[in-house]
């Protein structure tokens, strides 16, 4: 075993012995009404059948391309392709990249015949052969730039539909269905009832924060709610502090790179611009719904559409702090709106990889693809772990967060912040999984179709990252604090996984399908990829339990290390 790995493993067991045991106060044994969490973490992946998604149905024949919104369209026409390759929008060094989307733009157009195509067929025509190479060699900022100033408006009353009876991931509908059932305890009713549970949606996680807008508010409504968006992002806050309610579309295109979205959703757009000059409204809002549901996306753009630059709470999120802290209002999100719900450091960016080589910055995130264009910061590149050390928006108190956790092998980047930062627990959330929490009786339950994996005493060496960790998967509950987890009950008929198992663990389930031997009364293993090594340990104080085709852990070790290959 790799002596990096082994110097940090002993350093973990060592902290961990000298952590006291904090006693968390039993809650009164009184009554209860309201909810029974307070929040809910999804991981992302929540796939749920809709008119734009039919990839998600099982049967798509109750589609209507006539009255819903099926695509988005792009249009090939002079109108459009000349605004986007205008030299206000390609700096001088991305001027011949800017001449080959000119004629990939010219080639598409010529090989379809049309001007206007969906969207997916576009994008497909573009990373055909011919244009591949283009598509590889432009930054995200780019390739936005592109969809962006080609994207026709949205036709007047086309909506997303969602259709629940017909999605094919049942487990990304029960996530949601708990999450309305939730917010009916608020109101204390049922879910379809006469006195709906009402739910406000924020989008504020997405660059383009119209797009998704129908798809939840649809969605909560087939699930028994009545749901309204709640319209503040990034932009509209900027707006609101600085008297230029007129403005949105032109700040957030300077300042987030979103492009003529007030031209494409022009009746959200305006929806916005009188959300922004009614000063109160969000708080009213807040006042009349009993939950709210965060978006997935980017959670920076969240934080910014509620925390001000000096990280101050918006008179919006103070309101939705008092709602949480009566105990009688649900908060959910999903991916970001997970994320983001963190009062510990914030991750912002970054791979396994490279945090395992690089560690991690408290550092505003680099532009996603910016290696293509030369516009990463010095001495970052797009995989740097990047984090805000103030924290998110703070609803979350106990731990750092991240998501899609195990589908993208993300716990080397996890350790590596809380070691790096010296937070003693983080949380990994995996895809169609939700942790739900209640912060007012430290109480937790896991709910969805995988698990949530808990590090506990994070250390580090330079190249090498080690913690305590437990994973628990759907079922499973128990009492938390932000120092572990305790009281912990296993979950007992939990679903199998179908998925072709995987040793890589950088980007990858590899830790988690491999972890199924420490349920076969092994005490080690290792996996390598690359030049990457991870040893999973376990001793007389680590429990284990099967459920459903998935191994439960209490008290493993973990350790992962780059190495060079002479010392494999």
């Amino acid at each position: 075993m790799s002596s990096n790995i082994l110097k940090v493993m002993k350093g973990v067991a060592g902290a961990l012995a000298c952590l006291p045991m904090l006693a968390m106060a039993q809650a009164a044994e009184t009554e209860r009404s309201g909810p029974d969490y307070q929040l809910l973490l999804a991981g992302g992946a929540l796939s749920v059948c809709s008119s734009m998604a039919a990839n998600n149905c099982d049967e798509g024949g109750w589609i209507d391309n006539e009255v819903m919104r099926v695509d988005r369209y792009i249009n090939l026409s002079d109108k459009y392709t000349k605004p986007l390759l205008d030299d206000d929008y390609w700096p001088f060094n991305r001027r011949e990249t800017r001449d080959d989307v000119r004629e990939a733009l010219e080639i598409i157009r010529e090989r379809m015949n049309e001007d206007i195509l969906p969207e997916r067929v576009f994008v497909d025509e573009f990373t055909r052969r011919a244009t591949q190479y283009l598509y590889e060699n432009l930054s995200d900022s780019e390739w936005n730039l592109i969809l962006d100033h080609l994207e026709m408006p949205v036709p007047a009353g086309m909506q997303e539909q969602v259709n629940v009876a017909e999605s094919l991931n049942k487990e990304a509908v029960g996530v949601f269905e708990e999450f309305v059932a939730q917010a009916a305890k608020v109101r204390g009713t049922v879910a379809g009832g006469d006195d709906k549970p009402r739910i406000a949606v924020i989008t504020a996680s997405a660059r383009d924060p119209y797009d998704a807008v129908d798809f939840y508010v649809n969605l909560f409504a087939e699930l028994g709610a009545e749901a309204q968006w709640l319209p503040i992002d990034a932009a509209v806050y900027e707006a609101q502090r600085s008297g230029k309610c007129d403005a949105i579309n032109e700040i957030r295109e300077e300042q987030f790179g979103a492009w003529d979205r007030s031209r494409v959703h022009a009746e959200k757009y305006q929806q916005q611009v009188d959300f922004c000059k009614r000063a109160g409204a969000g708080i009213e809002m807040i006042e009349n719904v009993d939950a709210v549901f965060i978006n997935g996306g980017d959670q920076n753009l969240t934080r910014k559409a509620l925390l001000n630059p000096l990280s101050q709470p918006s008179p919006l999120l103070t309101e939705i702090y008092s709602r949480v802290s009566s105990g009688n209002f649900v908060v959910g999100g999903t991916s970001a709106g997970t994320a983001v719900m963190t009062a510990k450091s914030m991750i912002t960016n970054g791979t396994s990889a490279e945090a395992l080589k690089a560690g991690a910055r408290a550092a505003e995130p680099p532009v996603p693809g910016c290696n293509n264009n030369d516009s990463c910061p010095r001495d970052m590149n797009q995989d740097t772990l990047t984090y805000h050390p103030l924290g998110g928006i703070g609803l979350f108190p106990y731990a750092i967060l991240d998501t899609h956790f195990s589908e993208r092998g993300r716990q080397a980047r996890l350790l590596r912040l809380a070691a790096e930062t010296f937070t003693p627990m983080a949380i990994g959330v995996d895809e169609t999984t939700a942790l739900q929490v209640n912060v007012l009786r430290n109480e937790f339950r896991v709910i969805g179709e995988r698990g949530v994996f808990f590090a506990v005493g994070a250390q580090q060496a330079d190249n090498a990252v080690a913690s305590t960790f437990h994973y628990l998967t759907s079922g499973a509950s128990g009492r938390i604090s932000d120092q572990d987890i305790n009281a912990v009950r296993f979950a007992t008929d939990g679903k199998i996984i179908q998925a072709e198992p995987t040793t890589r663990f950088l980007d990858d389930r590899g830790m988690i399908d491999s972890m199924r031997l420490l349920c076969r009364d092994r005490k080690q293993f290792n996996l390598l990829q690359g030049e990457y090594r991870l040893t999973v340990l376990a001793d007389d104080n680590t429990r284990s339990q099967v459920s459903g085709g998935e191994c439960q852990v209490m008290n493993g070790r973990v350790g992962i290390a780059l190495e060079t290959p002479e010392k494999f």
